[in-house]
């Protein structure tokens, strides 16, 4: 941790050495009179209120968590080590890192101490670690290389217990051998229940690029009981967004965006849906289909019924960044487009409380972020991205979620 020097050491003493988590407190002697950082100065060491937390990675060796002020498009100082595959959470006053495959860690910042690394713990080698959430004294842990919803001690970082997902492996193969994993990915509370995506790829499929050919799952566990409560088949397969909670048609829905067949094996065969929690159904519409978008799906933002924003990659790795309507699943138009023979992708996208859009921009020349008002007509605020150190992977809120 680096020393910020408001005082001069030969003439003040340092009364207590440690408080808490190896910090210093010094004494104020009559005869020193302290240079203070600036007001600017000050807020810039770590984080504003309206900052957001920015996953980098350079792709290679590792990665660092930044924060990043998009309303003055400037990272801070602080640059903590993280894996270089890795996705961020805010949850319970705390930055989660979510340390995915070959290091299978989760790393817990403390926003309070410049985010300071408080606790690491493995979840084990190659379980590939996706999402957590915390409830009570537990940390529940989805793991993509595994059949299991992993529960952790919130305090010592052991495994106390397991939700089992045995019973919910894919039945089918084209190799004819189904694989053990169930591809546990994103989840978010609501109350006590937990709904966990379960994409259940097949694994064996002789073209190698893990086609979704079972059905894809919603799964309802109990936090207090650690067991599952419900399970509801995806009406399209092979969910791959965060899943968002949104206030539409009158009541809370939890959104995610369903990709199917993706990539080298892309089709037109899946979108945006909506989950509505007061009767437990899926929506009957898509909210985005992927016909209108002209493409997978991989990323979206809804701001209210009348606007939201996807990230789309087509058959021919063209990217957009396209707005469209929810309550209809017309699209409005394009703010951003990239052609697939350029070098460029886009990585991480967040629609903030105070109406800003980041994109992320995974240019290797020239990576960072992309600055949208959706309050003055989607405008783009930065025509370059602003840096954030490293290649932006994920974005998200450093707030509690309701």
């Amino acid at each position: 941790m680096k020393k910020i020097k408001w005082f001069q050491e030969s003439e003040c003493k340092i009364k207590n050495k440690t408080i808490g988590l190896a910090f210093l407190l010094v004494t104020h002697c009559n005869q020193l009179e302290i240079e203070k950082p600036s007001l600017i100065e000050f807020l810039f060491l770590s984080a504003s209120p309206t900052s957001v937390g920015v996953v980098t990675s350079d792709f290679a060796s590792g990665g660092r968590f930044k924060t990043f002020e998009p309303n003055f498009f400037t990272a801070f100082p602080t640059s903590i080590p993280i894996h270089s595959d890795a996705v961020g959470r805010y949850s319970n006053d705390r930055v989660f890192i979510v340390n995915r495959l070959n290091r299978d860690t989760i790393q817990v910042l403390n926003p309070q101490f410049a985010f300071f690394t408080e606790q690491e713990f493995s979840v084990g080698q190659g379980k590939n670690p996706q999402d957590i959430a915390v409830w009570n004294e537990k940390y529940f842990i989805s793991l993509y290389n595994a059949d299991e919803l992993a529960i952790y001690s919130r305090f010592s970082g052991v495994k106390i217990g397991s939700v089992s997902f045995a019973s919910l492996r894919e039945t089918f193969s084209t190799s004819g051998i189904p694989d053990a994993s169930v591809e546990a990915s994103y989840m978010i509370q609501d109350g006590s229940s937990l709904f966990v995506l379960l994409q259940r790829l097949d694994r064996n499929d002789p073209s190698g690029y893990l086609p979704p050919n079972s059905d894809s799952f919603l799964v309802e566990v109990d936090m207090d009981l650690n067991q599952i409560r419900s399970i509801y088949t995806l009406p399209y397969r092979n969910p791959s967004s965060k899943i968002q909670k949104v206030f539409l048609f009158g009541e809370p829905h939890l959104v995610f965006s369903c990709v199917g067949r993706v990539g080298f094996i892309s089709q037109i065969d899946a979108g945006i849906i909506a989950f509505k929690l007061s009767t437990r159904q899926f929506y009957p519409n898509r909210l985005y289909a992927e016909e209108t978008a002209g493409g997978d799906i991989l990323s979206f933002q809804i701001k209210n019924e009348e606007l939201g924003y996807a990230s789309v990659l087509d058959a021919g790795f063209n990217k957009t960044i396209q707005v469209f309507r929810p309550r209809t699943g017309e699209r409005l138009g394009t703010l951003l487009q990239i052609p697939g023979n350029i070098g460029i992708s886009l990585s991480g996208m967040l629609l903030t409380n105070e109406g800003k859009l980041l994109v992320g921009s995974t240019d290797f020349l020239r990576p960072g972020i992309y600055v949208y008002d959706t309050n003055l007509g989607n405008v783009l605020l930065n025509p370059i991205p602003s840096s954030v150190e490293l290649t932006p992977f994920d974005i998200f809120q450093l707030q509690n979620l309701p």
